[in-house]
């Protein structure tokens, strides 16, 4: 936890003293910043993660790649960022990397939201941090969703049409149904502060605001997704690399379904580029590093020939091919196979589940984390699986007994996210599935 405060720290001192950049390149002192992140990002990359790498061979950084890659959590691109770095770095005809981010990483309060959980009052402390300035010097710009906004970028974007106006004259709905406890007379300004900042995170679609101004915005907002799009399809046009995550937002239940129409819209806008999946998989149900896993895949070619649906299946299935079966997701199908029997497993049971499924799986050509294979690896993540469960009230062991509450294991936890148990069911279920999609044939 230390050691995420510190990295914590020094990003928001970054952000507040340096100021925005609105060029399309880098100032001078980006290099430097995307030297220091090179550098850093591994070091932090290795005291938070045991990372395990598979087919870097397959990144040739041939001019005009599209990065394409599930998104688990905001630490993607510590382990993305430096693999893709060092993999390219001195070799090939292609240029700098530059990322496609959400929108809400721009926005004051993302180090605080996102990456920093406790303690409060350091997150009071940088929530008025931007990393603008910092994400656009290691070439990472912004998107945002057609239809939705977080409440803060849309109340920070009527502040900059109409001024540091009353919030009650901005909204369509009373004040304290959307902001609890904001006072309707006060300014822009005063409400977008820390104190309402579980608020102020939430995504809301335009006709939350008043009707006059929410015809401008939206139609502000599409022309800034425009000009993203093309700035993006410039940055692959010019022979450099681009990272994508095509779902546009974090999985919430563990499942990659969908692509957003940006990635298509991008694909048709670029001239001729090239896409490289890339997957991301975390053994979270553990204590201590976390196991980690980036595959990259083989790049996909004439992608601008394929019909919308066909890429968007290709691009989804492939990417949730090169999947890791890892000891989470393991015990989580284990246990819904074995509490199906009767009111308590037994630890054996469940142990013998998990061997059993991985074993079948390695056999079938599945990847799955080798850690799992070895009788010491296997006693090792049994000890932390336990430790982890018992750590987070998930499930209570009682000698060779294990206690579980069906609703915790198969319904909601708490603020409403999926429970652990059906977030690691659901991406084994995904690999799974993925191998036996059968893709779209190419056209003519």
């Amino acid at each position: 936890m230390v050691n995420h405060e510190l990295m914590t720290v020094v990003l928001a001192g970054m952000a507040l003293v340096t100021k925005n950049v609105s060029a399309p390149r880098p100032p001078w002192w980006g290099k430097l910043i995307r030297l220091f992140l090179a550098l850093t990002f591994p070091a932090a990359r290795h005291v938070l993660f045991d990372l395990q790498v598979d087919g870097r061979s397959n990144y040739t950084n041939s001019p005009g790649t599209l990065i394409v890659a599930n998104h688990k959590t905001d630490f993607d691109i510590v382990l993305l960022a430096p693999t893709i770095f060092w993999s390219h770095y001195g070799r090939g005809p292609g240029g700098r990397i530059a990322f496609v981010a959400a929108e809400r990483m721009f926005l004051p309060g993302y180090l605080s939201d996102y990456i920093l959980h406790r303690p409060q009052w350091l997150r009071r402390l940088v929530y008025p941090a931007n990393l603008s300035a910092v994400l656009q010097a290691i070439r990472a710009y912004p998107i945002g969703y057609l239809r939705v906004r977080k409440l803060k970028a849309h109340l920070r974007a009527v502040r900059d049409m109409v001024g540091d106006v009353p919030v009650g004259t901005v909204l369509s709905r009373p004040v304290e149904e959307v902001i609890p406890g904001a006072d309707p007379d006060a300014p822009l300004a005063r409400v977008l502060r820390f104190q309402y900042h579980e608020a102020l995170d939430q995504e809301w679609e335009f006709s939350v605001l008043a009707p006059a101004i929410r015809r401008k915005l939206r139609t502000q907002h599409v022309h800034e997704i425009i000009a993203a799009l093309t700035r993006f399809a410039a940055v692959l046009d010019a022979g450099d690399p681009l990272y994508l995550a095509p779902e546009g937002g974090l999985e919430t239940d563990g499942r990659f379904d969908e692509a957003k129409a940006g990635l298509i819209r991008l694909v048709e806008m670029a001239r001729g580029p090239i896409v490289l999946p890339v997957n991301i998989t975390y053994d979270f149900m553990t204590t201590g590093k976390q196991r980690a896993f980036l595959t990259i895949g083989e790049e996909l070619r004439g992608v601008k020939k394929w019909s919308r649906r066909r890429l968007e299946q290709e691009i989804i299935t492939t990417v949730s091919q090169l999947g890791t079966i890892t000891f989470s997701q393991l015990a989580a199908v284990g246990l819904r196979s074995l509490v199906t029997r009767g009111e308590l497993v037994h630890t054996g049971d469940l142990k013998q589940e998990i061997l059993q499924t991985a074993l079948e799986l390695a056999d079938d050509g599945y990847r799955v984390d080798t850690h799992v294979l070895t009788p010491g690896g296997f006693a090792r993540r049994w000890r932390q699986f336990v430790a982890y469960c018992t750590r987070n009230q998930l499930l209570e062991f009682m000698g060779p007994w294990i206690l579980y509450d069906r609703a915790v294991l198969f319904g909601t936890g708490d603020n409403r996210r999926t429970s652990p148990w059906v977030y690691a069911a659901n991406e084994f279920d995904t690999i799974v599935d993925a191998a036996t999609t059968a893709l779209i044939p190419e056209e003519g």
